[in-house]
């Protein structure tokens, strides 16, 4: 499959960044105007003993916030869909020195506000000004302790890219100089991409083209599994110094701090999973390997979709359609966003050469929410689209009624917006006059889309990724050969003796952006035990549960995850709620018998 170029797609299937800056001299300027408020905020250090003050830098710095969204987005978004466009890639690195620039000026605010007396900011709080800036307040002075000196603080943001560079560069290796040999299936020759493995072969119902896709795949892999691999232990090395320096036993304890999350809610998160939804997925595999008459099924089969026929094809137009219809349920406010979404040109749908596989949507404070699509127009598609409109919602309802210096929501909770959309959107197609066949094929595509990538995909990243940390932690030597025994081990433990591990299975960890996100991975499945059981009660037409939905996405990161969860209606300090979610996906299976 040939993709075609950035400059030959039809602009109308493209996201509209002008609705940033009208151009690119537009953003310049808008750099020089962000850098002098940078300048203006120095003149409070020193003084935020002094309410009147603090209060002055509190709406300063919610300013440049704002400000900083609008740069950011038009900065990296351009680069994430062409990446050979060399303005787009300048714009990148102006980015990069931006970020280090304004970590450098605003070092000395939480050096500060972090020596400063408890008693007086909670005096400041509780004022009728400074209330709205609590939570802001409230997570430095949760880390306090940790906080360094304004030396220490200001050296470190000064080389903030630098020293966490490595994710950039993974990109660098990934889109501009990996390179797949063409691969031949039945006389007929086929180029081989990131973009196209992922969308199209190794979903292809010809075994015989998806085993020779992989096998060229993961060989293109192989060949740069070293320098992946340097990156990606030089990152992971980076973090444990920090955390070190921040007074931190562990890089795990460090990395989740600024979720609020404990530690025996992250492990238990891993393991119940890893015991649980195993057993659970491994039956999926089974039935999936009876549908297709395959005598044995292996991680190359494992993404097919569940029907053995052609899978069907959705228009764009369709999908809108069908999105608006169902999302109608949360009400007028939330429905105008998706419409906005989809008038002002706020989604890049098509795939091309240079652009970042898989998707996500970055929100602009009071601006649009942008959505990274591959379109290849298949139904699951309505699925990504449905989940990457849950984190618009969540961002624009956030945005609107929270100030710029709030938190965002915790990672831990970040995905819970988006995959209730999708459990909630797979609710109410198989609520359609359907047969048993269309059904058993929807319930296939569910799981496969839903449950498998965000409960199997990124939880097999997070166990690897928990085996890397502890293995740093201990101050063992890693290398290529160490990560790929880690993900050997980890996807054997899942699958056990059902599921083959092709060669090349080991490497991938190579695939995947998220471990250079922290401790991002694991808080997939996180997200999904609360999407389910909200997205369940949605489907039921749960008035109570949509209001009190619509409350929590308002309040962004106001409150604390398991806060926000509580209130949503789902406990999640312990495992019942993952357990019923496993249920549930056991319960689904019944479906394909």
């Amino acid at each position: 499959m040939s993709l075609p170029l950035r400059k030959d797609l039809d602009p109308k299937l493209t996201w509209d960044l002008n609705l940033l800056f009208k151009d690119q001299e537009s953003f310049e300027k808008a750099i020089v105007a962000y850098q002098k408020d940078l300048q203006t905020i120095s003149q409070y250090q020193g003084k935020l003993n002094q309410e009147k003050q603090l209060l002055s830098m509190l709406q300063l710095l919610e300013k440049i916030f704002a400000q900083l969204t609008w740069l950011n987005d038009f900065g990296f978004l351009g680069y994430e869909v062409d990446k050979n466009n060399p303005v787009y890639e300048e714009n990148n690195y102006k980015l990069l020195a931006i970020y280090d620039e304004t970590k450098k000026a605003l070092s000395f605010i939480e050096v500060e506000l972090a020596n400063l007396d408890p008693n007086y900011l909670q005096s400041f709080v509780d004022s009728q000004s400074g209330a709205a800036y609590q939570r802001y307040l409230d997570k430095i002075s949760m880390n306090r302790e940790h906080v360094l000196s304004l030396e220490v603080e200001s050296a470190l943001s000064s080389i903030n890219s630098q020293l966490f560079n490595q994710y950039r560069l993974s990109n660098v290796l990934k889109y501009q100089d990996l390179h797949f040999e063409d691969f031949t299936c039945r006389g007929k020759t086929y180029a081989n991409t990131f973009a196209g493995f992922e969308g199209d072969y190794e979903v292809d119902l010809d075994p015989e083209l998806r085993h020779a896709a992989w096998d060229s795949f993961h060989q293109g892999l192989a060949k740069y599994q070293n320098t992946a691999a340097h990156l990606y232990i030089s990152h992971v090395q980076t973090e444990k110094a920090i955390s070190k320096l921040r007074g931190y036993d562990s890089v795990i304890d460090y990395l989740l701090s600024d979720q609020e999350v404990s530690r025996e809610a992250y492990d238990r998160q891993i393991d119940v999973i890893m015991t649980h939804l195993a057993p659970v997925m491994q039956r999926y595999a089974k039935l999936l390997a009876a549908k297709h008459g395959l005598s044995k099924i292996s991680l190359a089969d494992i993404k097919i979709p569940y029907s053995t026929q052609e899978p069907k094809k959705i228009s764009i137009q369709a999908s809108r359609q069908m999105i608006q219809d169902a999302l109608s349920i949360f009400g007028s406010e939330y429905r105008q966003i998706i419409e906005r979404a989809f008038e002002e040109r706020w989604i890049d749908y098509p795939m091309n050469q240079s652009k970042s596989t898989g998707g996500f949507c970055s929100t602009v404070y009071q601006g649009p929410s942008y959505i990274l699509l591959n379109w290849t127009g298949l139904l699951s598609e309505v699925l990504v689209l449905a989940h990457e409109l849950g984190h618009a919602g969540h961002f624009q309802l956030s945005y609107q009624y929270q100030k710029a210096t709030t938190p965002e929501a915790s990672l831990y909770f970040i995905e819970a917006p988006s995959t209730a959309n999708e459990v909630f959107m797979c609710h109410y197609l198989l609520s359609k006059d359907l047969d048993d066949e269309e059904r058993a094929n929807l319930v296939g595509e569910f799981i496969s889309r839903t449950y498998f990538h965000n409960m199997v995909t990124h939880l097999l990243e997070a166990d690897f990724q928990r085996k890397v940390y502890l293995a740093v932690d201990r101050g063992e030597n890693l290398n290529a050969q160490k990560l790929n025994q880690f993900f050997k081990e980890t996807l054997e433990q899942f699958w056990q003796e059902v599921v083959e591990i092709n060669p090349g299975a080991e490497l991938t960890w190579m695939r995947q952006p998220h471990y250079y996100m922290g401790l991002y991975s694991y808080t997939y499945s996180a997200g999904l035990t609360i999407g389910t059981q909200i997205g369940r009660k949605i489907a039921n037409h749960d008035h109570e549960t949509i209001q009190a939905w619509l409350d929590v996405l308002k309040a962004g990161g106001s409150m604390k995850p398991l806060d926000l969860a509580k209130a949503a209606g789902v406990d999640m300090s312990n495992d019942q709620a993952l357990r019923d979610t496993i249920a549930y996906v056991d319960h689904l299976l019944d479906y394909l018998k």
